[in-house]
């Protein structure tokens, strides 16, 4: 089914939003802001209209790492355990709006639910644990889908165990994405000090700017936390030339690897990387990704244009040596439908795109991992911090780099003494899509 992308920008919270929903931790100190719009994918230009030339379906033989071939097919259902399957509504209260049993739209199961607030500003709803949730050991995801705000962010709050002490998840939604998707609920923001061994209610809420609310939640699970530390990946998108000059001199001084999203028609341009830069950056342990960037959105194209060119990208990869990579894909402008997550979850192992918030490690939305824009620097330091604290994984994007763009050197250095000074006390660890993907597979 065709989505329609209409490429409004992220609606801000206002104060009648914030008076609606006075009291609610969603609407607090989040990290990033609102209006923040993904730093990566987009702010490029292709050099020239990619083509077909060469790029014939490869011959995949070999190991998955060989041959990028996804080694697995993930069927989100069977992950994690069940925390609440919204067949019976009977334990949530409403905080606004409108919620109902939904049965006509379900993700998994008869039932889903639906929450809805024609005159807009704010709809949720909450459950309380009066014997208390025990969270220390794991994270959370949930299945979404975003009709109304278009864009929108969906929003929960951890009451642990009094208002005064929660932890927030938010995760922004695309507007081309009108379809059911599984999103991982990562800590964005914290007030207190929250014990997650005693959660005392869950609320899961929607604000907009006035513009009607209308969205379905399902199937909200509870997932292991895999490992006693978080990780923190690096990531540069649109290939510009900075990430060698800049980016990739100051990671190599630290030895921090990092991905890097590869443009196939912007490669050996003109202020782009070369394939020689890039080479030497697969070589330091760096991960060259895939990125299908043709200046146009995902979605705007019909899935037989969306499948040739994701197959055209990781197949220059292919050719090129950069295997090991391929295996992961940067979603241009992150923009992305249903058929693009499909895609993706059919030649990718993971694919990334802005959510403005961090993941379960190992993440469970792996067609769109969350990632969050390194130009906000207070931002992209508070879920660098989060993600060291909860065992989650933060992925930092970056652009260009230089003194006249949004992230310089020094801007650069600060965020990477911030992930060594973590390193240091054991909480953090720096990991390419690689490294995740080994930790899933173990």
């Amino acid at each position: 089914m065709k989505r329609n992308s209409n490429r409004r920008a992220f609606l801000t919270t206002t104060a009648a939003g914030a008076a609606a929903f006075a009291g609610c931790g969603a609407l607090g100190d989040s990290g990033q802001s609102d209006t923040q719009t993904p730093e990566s994918d987009g702010t490029a230009t292709p050099a020239q209209t990619q083509t077909e030339n060469g790029t014939g379906t490869p011959e995949e033989t070999g190991t998955p790492e060989e041959t990028g071939t996804p080694s697995q097919q993930r069927d989100y259902t069977d992950r994690g355990k069940v925390l609440d399957d919204f067949e019976n509504l009977e334990y949530w209260g409403t905080i606004q709006g409108d919620v109902s049993a939904e049965t006509e739209d379900v993700f998994r199961g008869s039932q889903s639910v639906r929450i809805q607030n024609p005159s807009g500003g704010g709809a949720g709803m909450y459950k309380a644990y009066p014997d208390g949730l025990d969270l220390t050991k794991n994270n959370l995801s949930i299945a979404v889908k975003m009709e109304k705000p278009s864009p929108g962010k969906l929003a929960m709050e951890v009451i642990a165990p009094a208002r005064s002490d929660h932890l927030v998840c938010r995760r922004y939604i695309p507007d081309a994405m009108d379809g059911w998707m599984r999103v991982d609920l990562g800590y964005t923001g914290l007030r207190g000090d929250p014990i997650l061994k005693s959660v005392q209610e869950l609320r899961i809420v929607v604000l907009s700017d006035g513009e009607p609310i209308n969205f379905v939640v399902d199937d909200l699970r509870k997932h292991k936390k895999s490992t006693d530390k978080g990780r923190v990946m690096l990531s540069f998108s649109d290939t510009h030339a900075s990430q060698y000059d800049v980016a990739f001199q100051e990671l190599k001084k630290r030895d921090i690897p990092a991905m890097v999203a590869a443009v196939p028609d912007r490669i050996n341009s003109s202020g782009a990387l070369s394939t020689g830069e890039l080479r030497e950056m697969q070589g330091a342990g760096w991960d060259v990704v895939s990125s299908p960037h043709i200046g146009t959105p995902l979605p705007e194209l019909s899935e037989d244009e969306q499948r040739r060119t994701i197959k055209q990208a990781k197949e220059y990869l292919r050719l090129k040596g950069f295997r090991k990579g391929m295996r992961f894909m940067s979603i241009p402008y992150g923009s992305f439908n249903e058929t693009t997550l499909d895609l993706v979850d059919e030649f990718h192992e993971y694919g990334f795109a802005y959510g403005a918030g961090p993941n379960a490690l190992p993440p469970v939305g792996t067609s769109a991992v969350s990632t969050v824009n390194g130009g906000d620097l207070n931002g992209a330091a508070r879920m660098i911090n989060l993600a060291a604290k909860y065992n989650q994984l933060t992925v930092v994007n970056f652009a260009n780099i230089g003194k006249e763009q949004d992230v310089d050197k020094e801007h650069l250095n600060h965020l990477l003494d911030i992930i060594e000074d973590w390193k240091s006390q054991g909480k953090l660890e720096v990991a390419t899509p690689s490294d995740i993907l080994k930790l899933q597979q173990s």
